[in-house]
Formats: structure tokens, sequence, C-alpha cells
């Protein structure tokens, strides 16, 4: 005969059955849980580009999206000009306020800018700048200012001019492209920059 099959003893060393209950959840992992949380709603604040299924990285907003775009034909002179304007904004900074460090004086406020007319102006941008200048009785001196005569088509000219004495706070009229093309051949052989003496020799409006 068979011998029935004896059962284990249980001894005290052994564990007991584990049971379900209800207990406290941990501090640490309360605050883990909102520190996590918080994080991710900076990081969708900052990212997320307000939810918009048009604007992504590295844009936040949709403004920002659309001031990167190329300009259009038949945008305003305005809006075409601060496009162009971001390859002056590298020393003139884009709030208008100019760098003493990099010798470019300050485009807000500005009485070049805002002078009656832009010829100056103009031949400036077409011709560039060198030596000082003085710009609202302060003095900026020591750099040199790149000619985009070659650069920038009559049109970009006019349209970055309108955008510079329309920003900022600035107060004066619009720029034409035939006012840039008329200066254009006006100055077609000069080879090297204007200093600010020459300039204020022209008058700037005709």
């Amino acid at each position: 005969m068979n011998a029935e099959p004896t059962k284990p003893v249980m001894s005290g060393t052994d564990e007991a059955e584990p049971t379900a209950g209800n207990g406290p959840m941990p501090i640490l992992l309360i605050v883990i849980f909102a520190v996590v949380i918080y994080l991710g709603m900076i990081y969708l604040d900052a990212h997320g580009g307000g939810f918009d299924p048009q604007v992504y990285q590295p844009y936040a907003s949709r403004e920002v999206l659309q001031d990167k775009q190329p300009p259009t034909a038949g945008a305003e002179p305005g809006k075409r000009g601060k496009i162009v304007f971001q390859t002056c904004s590298q020393c003139h900074q884009p709030d208008g306020r100019g760098s003493t460090a990099l010798f470019a004086p300050p485009l807000a406020g500005s009485d070049w800018v805002q002078a009656e007319g832009p010829n100056r102006i103009i031949r400036i941008v077409l011709n560039g700048l060198t030596g000082p200048i003085t710009v609202n009785g302060n003095q900026y001196g020591g750099g040199s200012m790149t000619a985009f005569g070659t650069a920038f088509s009559d049109e970009q000219i006019a349209d970055v001019l309108t955008y510079e004495r329309q920003a900022w706070g600035n107060k004066a009229g619009p720029v034409k492209p035939e006012q840039v093309k008329a200066i254009r051949a006006q100055v077609a052989e000069k080879p090297d920059a204007w200093n600010s003496a020459d300039l204020l020799k022209i008058p700037d409006k005709d």
C-alpha cells in the first residue's frame, strides 16, 4: 500500500502570506510626482506653442514663426523690412539700441534715422560708413559699417529703412524704392565708404 502524502509542517520561521490593505503613501513619492508634473507643465508652456498645430520647435509662438517666414510680395514694406533687418540686428541689436562694443550707434530714436528725408541713410546702406558719427549728441566711433549696395536690392533697402524709421517708437516717413534707385545711380562711381562729415554736407531731403 502507498503511504498517504504528509502535509508540510509550517515552522515558526516561515513568513506569513501577504495580505491586501490600506497604507499611507510615502511622502517622498508624492514630492517626486509633484516635481515631475511641475517640470512637465513648464516644458509644455515653453515648447508647446500654445498647442497650436502650426507652431513647432524651435518656435515658441505663432508670432515668432511668422516673423521667420520669407516675406511675400504683397506684404507691407515694414513687415518685409523687419526680415531684412535681421542682418542689421547683429550689430544694431533687435531692439535698435546699438552696441558700443561693436561701435554700432543706436537706430531707435536716432536723429539720422528720423531725418526729414532718407538721402543720407540710403547712402550709408549703399556704400557703408566709416569713422566716428554723432547720434543724438553722443559720439560713436572706431568701427565701420559694411556696404550693402550689392547685397540688397532697391526694394530691400527701401523696406529695411522704412522699418527702421517706424520701429521702436521712431516716427518718420517711408522710403520708396525709387528714391534708393536714384541715389544708387548717383553714387555708382563711389568706391569707398562714407564718413559723417561728408554726409552732413548732403541735404537729407531733395
